[in-house]
């Protein structure tokens, strides 16, 4: 029987997620050396070959090295879990937590949320990826994110989700236009006016299918994957866009002005969630992360208004 270390798995996998020994070393904070000492290792234990090395020192699995790799991430997911039930009730928070985010959720969601483990759970090593809702899933998929957060109405079926923040949906307005100071706004009170919409799946099709849905034909005119470039269109009074939370400043990069009138229309509601893979018992640390927002969210709730 082929003999290896929980070590030597956590190392291969730790080169699966990230693509290279250098990397792998990197994120784990330890030699390139060891890295490749413990592949060697589980490569002479197992008798087949792990990864292909490509000139650009991409290390990509071979079809034995993705067949292990699915094994070993539920065999350390496990270990987790054992780790997390046995000592869980004498030991702090501990170990990595790896959070996803889409780019526009990111600003709201992610700062309080490292802020929180920075303070009360110092042992918990917290890392952030930034990337498009589809990225952020696939990595939740294959055990490389413990959770993601983004807006429900961006989330696939096949996996789960947990309400973590309430969403308001407003029309984004130049400071100066005629709705500006209105205390709610119809969707065809502007319909006729250029649309500005985020370029980030599927942001434009469910956003144009609201807008249809009340028999009002938008006219998109521009799109943009970066939300600031958005406000400073729409300041300059190039057309109108949509937007899912409102930032506390009202002021655009460039110094201008905008409008965030809610939205009187019945559209369906929108909130954030935290996706997290099917049927997992989450580690405590995710668990904790999960709790934490929802807290967050029930403090907004009882908040004061404006």
């Amino acid at each position: 029987m082929a003999e290896f270390t929980l070590r030597q798995l956590q190392y291969f996998m730790a080169v699966v997620d990230h693509g290279s020994v250098t990397a792998a070393a990197k994120a784990h904070h330890i030699s390139q050396a060891a890295v490749s000492m413990a592949v060697g290792q589980l490569e002479k234990s197992l008798g087949v070959e792990l990864f292909l090395r490509a000139q650009s020192k991409r290390m990509v699995p071979t079809p034995a090295g993705s067949d292990l790799a699915r094994h070993a991430r539920q065999i350390l997911q496990l270990v987790d879990e054992v780790e997390d039930t046995v000592v869980g009730g004498y030991e702090d928070l501990r170990g990595p937590l790896r959070i996803g985010s889409t780019l526009t959720v990111s600003p709201r969601m992610v700062p309080p949320l490292v802020e929180h483990f920075v303070r009360n759970h110092p042992l918990v090593d917290v890392r952030v990826v930034e990337d498009s809702p589809a990225a952020v899933q696939e990595a939740v998929r294959g055990g490389r994110l413990d959770l993601a957060l983004m807006y429900a109405m961006q989330r696939d079926p096949d996996l789960e989700a947990v309400e973590v923040a309430d969403v308001q949906q407003h029309l984004l307005l130049p400071a100066d236009h005629r709705m500006a100071g209105a205390q709610e706004i119809f969707l065809a009170d502007v319909v006729e006016e250029p649309l500005i919409l985020l370029d980030v799946p599927p942001t434009v099709e469910r956003v144009l299918a609201i807008i249809r849905a009340h028999g009002l034909n938008p006219q998109l005119r521009w799109t943009s994957s970066n939300m600031e470039t958005i406000r400073s269109m729409v300041a300059r009074g190039l057309g109108y866009s949509f937007v899912n939370t409102v930032p506390r400043t009202d002021v655009t990069y460039d110094a201008l002005r905008v409008a965030y009138v809610p939205i009187a229309d019945d559209i369906p509601d929108n909130p954030i969630v935290a996706v997290l893979p099917p049927g997992h018992r989450a580690a405590r640390r995710v668990r904790e992360a999960v709790d934490f927002l929802q807290r967050l969210r029930t403090e907004e709730r009882s908040a004061p208004g404006p």
